[in-house]
């Protein structure tokens, strides 16, 4: 829950977490400060905090309030995003200096396989008829998943912020702050530079002034900006394309399923084309 104030005449967010996470977020914040050394992007500034109370069930902590304002725009363009991948390797290169979570101790493929059947369950939960779905979906998901486990049997991890996308990061004056701090996590690579694309053309179907020849064009324009701002080589070619095909397995399996819509139907069907080229490459 969050809740907007005052805190000693400063604009301020009190965030009260009924969940318990593995790590605190106000723990999180505090390492990433710490090892950071960008002087574009940081954490949001803390004022006070309550740890974490097991006999009330919650944890509680006020930070300032960044005033959301965003760095993308809804459709965006060129400009917008080449700022925010120029972020993005801002954040690669000065964000990411010294990891302060372990590594699982798990093999990535092994993770990935168990992902997904939580995930599955997940959306059998949630919408075990769901008019977006068809019959085929099942089966290329566990394609899709079994070709993903096998291609990382060999892949390790990387430590990255989990939520690096336009809903996350924010201008406060000349600097950018960077939310959603208790998702910094050991992730498959390049996990960071697909997510911010893979959530935003949900919101670009979610969006009544948008049309589907406007989805389509900024959807190429994402990909264009990711596969031009990771260095080239063939190794990283790979790893890419893995990342792509791990959120179009997510967006097949639950987050593609959205109202039905002339959009949202044309994005569906395009996730599943993606996942068969990328099984048969």
């Amino acid at each position: 829950m969050h809740y907007s104030g005052m805190y000693k005449n400063k604009p301020a967010i009190l965030k009260i977490q009924g969940t318990k996470p593995a790590t605190s977020e106000e723990k999180m914040v505090v390492a990433f400060t710490n090892q950071n050394t960008s002087l574009k992007i940081r954490a949001p500034y803390l004022y006070s905090n309550l740890p974490w109370n097991e006999k009330l069930r919650f944890e509680a902590f006020i930070m300032e309030d960044v005033a959301h304002e965003k760095i993308i725009n809804l459709p965006t363009n060129n400009i917008e995003i080449t700022n925010f991948f120029d972020l993005y390797k801002e954040y690669r290169t000065n964000c990411l200096n010294k990891p302060w979570l372990e590594k699982p101790e798990i093999p990535l493929s092994k993770q990935t396989i168990k992902n997904f059947s939580k995930w599955k369950k997940i959306s059998k939960e949630l919408h075990p008829n769901h008019p977006l779905k068809q019959k085929e979906d099942a089966d290329l998901l566990e394609k899709g998943v079994t070709f993903l486990s096998e291609k990382l049997s060999t892949t390790d991890w990387e430590f990255q912020h989990g939520h690096f996308s336009a809903r996350d990061l924010h201008k406060v004056g000349g600097e950018i702050v960077i939310l959603s701090n208790l998702y910094w996590s050991w992730r498959m690579p390049f996990y960071d530079a697909v997510f911010a694309f893979h959530w935003y053309q949900y919101d670009l179907a979610n969006s009544v002034n948008i049309s589907l020849d406007t989805l389509l064009e900024q959807r190429k324009l994402w990909k264009k900006h990711i596969e031009n701002t990771i260095p080239k080589n063939e190794e990283n070619r790979k790893l890419l394309q893995l990342a792509f095909l791990e959120r179009a397995l997510a967006g097949l399996n639950l987050d593609g399923l959205l109202e039905p819509s002339e959009k949202s139907k044309a994005l569906m069907e395009l996730t599943r084309t993606e996942i068969k080229e990328s099984l048969s490459s």
